[in-house]
């Protein structure tokens, strides 16, 4: 087993059930002008709101308060409770936050109080001072953030919430917004611009299907414009391949790559808090699916003005040179991508950059060879197929009791099959491996599909698998969101919807693979991972209430919803000892601020557990809350699972 780099301290992450209140203001209405203040004020005692061991049931303690009836309108809250935190033990980075919640995987900090060891109650307070403007399915909450003890408990009363809305008591005109330009957007020559390869030129090919943008256009010059927009730090942009025949190149042939384009953010749609534009320049290699599909990015970049013309030559270093071969096997370069950089820059979702790209350059090494076409070794016998599925399931959050025609459906999946697979025999079983996104993604988020080499985990089992270092198995990338709101591509934000998974999972998932495909009896022949979220249902869901079906887990960045030693008490609790976990893996990114915290403690008491037969972990060095872990963990897990005490770190 590779050992930790580092050891940090035990973080208990956990979501103590929501209590929803829900203020009912009325509408002021939106003409210009705002006439006087409408303010909402409502105050709510909970004498008894407090979190310990026994309430521990996701990533942290939280009490929320609806925002829906503030929608589209600018609210500003002001907010006051008194707290306080006993038996705290190794107490010191507890605190307390009140956040807006957006649906982003960073909400919105309205303030944060650092709370002391075992005092009485303090009474803490705090405003934003920016108005945010709401939209459907915002929440006020209170958390606590970064608990580093499972000994604790937070007591919460006299919640003084306030929100308003309008004016302040005077007339006021409202501001215009600021207008940027249009007319740099300007169209050449025809066939002026494109993309160089060895100077050759030749016009932009988009990878429509690999993109995240509206109104995307190709101009009479060749330039290609587009809208980009804000989400969450996932802000779009377009992908392009890098030859017009969707043949590769090799990118250890480029010394760099020169890129011009015109930027502006779009009038009436842009927050005037936010930074200049930044950029990211992603290398989309043989086996990507798009710019959010297995991308490699070559360098992150910022304007120095708010619109106008950029150009830049972004080297090829022989790290990233590397790090695309380890990510992908070869060097082949499919395409690239030019993504609107949103991540921490003061955007709010929604914002929007309209762009421009003139022409892009690949610069070759001087006696760099021709480059060769794309080979991975396999012929097409030797790769997997991807198919799609429609399985009957219900809405799980709606007591059965209760459910009408509008809770049951047909839900959307993609099942990949290995090589040689044949439906008509029989005699030849799978094993079966479930695989889950995180918050705010869905079933498409891995990126396996039926469309072009079918993404770069299929590329991980068809080379593994023919090589031997990977046994056969069906792999389905399902949406671990048992609600209506499961999409198809949806939104994954659905808390409820997470928590209910394991009806759907034992009751119509599990039950409609084994009926249409070949799968292998017994739990030692059913897996469950899950990257983030999905890791955590992995823990929750497949160890806490499915080890009776499922004998092989692995959890890509966990988020890791309550103390080890509660966890592990819960399972001893529940299920009989000779219910074995088969094997266990876990990954997690040294850098990653989110979930890293919990790692280490978890590491050490899995490796302990003597339900586990076969336990591996690894630390990834610079590692973020992001797919290049994902990946990386993917590919380890698929060496071990179905087999009998592989150690890939020994």
């Amino acid at each position: 087993m590779k050992k930790l780099k580092s050891v940090m301290a035990l973080a208990s992450l956990a979501i103590l059930a929501s209590v929803l209140f829900t203020a009912c203001p009325k509408d002021s209405g939106t003409s210009t002008p705002i006439v006087g203040p409408t303010k909402v004020e409502k105050i709510i005692p909970v004498d008894d709101l407090e979190l310990d061991k026994s309430k521990i049931v996701g990533s942290y303690a939280y009490w929320t308060y609806s925002l829906n009836d503030f929608i589209d309108k600018e609210i500003t809250i002001d907010f006051s409770c008194d707290m306080k935190v006993v038996n705290s033990g190794t107490a010191g980075k507890q605190n307390l936050q009140w956040q807006i919640n957006d649906g982003s995987t960073y909400p919105v900090v309205v303030a944060r109080e650092y709370l002391p060891e075992e005092a009485d109650f303090i009474h803490l307070e705090g405003k934003n001072e920016t108005p945010y403007k709401v939209k459907s399915g915002d929440v006020f909450y209170l958390s606590t953030y970064q608990l580093d003890t499972d000994n604790l408990t937070i007591s919460v009363k006299n919640i003084n919430l306030k929100i308003s809305y309008g004016g302040d008591g005077k007339e006021q005109e409202e501001k215009p917004a600021k207008v940027y330009p249009t007319d740099i957007f300007t169209v050449g020559e025809a066939n002026s611009c494109g993309i160089t390869l060895r100077d050759a030129k030749e016009a932009f090919t988009i990878h429509y299907d690999g993109s995240a943008a509206s109104s995307i256009k190709t101009e009479n010059d060749g330039s290609v414009t587009w809208i980009a927009t804000a989400a969450g730090g996932g802000g779009g942009g377009v992908a392009f391949y890098v030859k017009s025949d969707k043949k590769e190149i090799n990118l250890g042939n480029y010394e760099s790559i020169d890129l011009e384009l015109v930027y502006s953010p779009v009038t009436g749609a842009w927050d005037p808090s936010a930074q200049v534009p930044g950029f990211c320049l992603r290398i989309l290699p043989w086996d990507s699916t798009g710019m959010f599909g297995g991308y490699v990015d070559l360098q992150y970049f910022d304007a120095k003005d708010e619109y106008g013309t950029l150009t830049i030559n972004i080297p090829v270093t022989q790290a990233k040179i590397d790090e695309l071969v380890t990510s992908s096997g070869v060097d082949s370069v499919l395409g690239f991508a030019i993504k609107f950089n949103d991540y921490q820059r003061g955007n709010k979702d929604g914002d929007q950059l309209k762009v421009q790209l003139k022409n892009v350059k690949f610069n070759a090494k001087e006696g760099a060879p021709a480059d060769q076409p794309f080979d991975d070794g396999l012929t097409d016998a030797e790769r997997g197929t991807v198919e799609e599925i429609y399985y009957p399931t219900r809405d799980y959050t709606v007591a059965a009791e209760n459910l009408t025609d509008a809770d049951k459906y047909n839900k959307h999946a993609w099942v990949y099959l290995p090589a040689g697979y044949n439906a008509e025999d029989k005699n030849t079983k799978y094993p079966l491996f479930i695989l889950l996104h995180g918050f705010g993604q869905n079933e498409n988020t891995w990126g396996l599909s039926n469309k072009g080499r079918g993404g770069k985990i299929k590329g991980y089992m068809d080379k593994g698998m023919k090589e031997g270092k990977v046994e056969k198995f069906i792999l389905v990338c399902a949406t671990g969101v048992a609600d209506k709101s499961w999409g198809p591509n949806g939104g994954g934000n659905s808390m409820g919807g997470f928590n209910a998974f394991g009806g759907e999972l034992r009751n119509d998932l599990l039950p409609y693979i084994r009926k249409n495909y070949n799968v292998a009896d017994g739990r030692d022949n059913v897996a469950l991972a899950g990257l983030s979220m999905g890791g955590g249902q992995t823990f929750n869901i497949g160890m806490g209430e499915c080890l009776d079906l499922i004998s092989n887990f692995a959890g890509f960045s966990g988020a890791l919803f309550a103390g080890a030693d509660d966890f592990t008490a819960g399972v001893e609790a529940k299920f009989d000892k000779e219910l074995k976990i088969h094997n266990l893996y876990m990954i997690c990114g040294d850098a990653d601020d989110l979930v890293y915290g919990s790692f280490p403690g978890y590491v050490e008491a899995m490796a302990k557990w003597d339900r586990v037969e076969n336990f591996e972990s690894y630390v990834f060095k610079g590692g973020t809350h992001d797919f290049p872990v994902w990946y990386y963990g993917f590919n380890d897990f698929i060496q071990m699972v179905f087999k009998e005490g592989v150690q890939l770190y020994n």
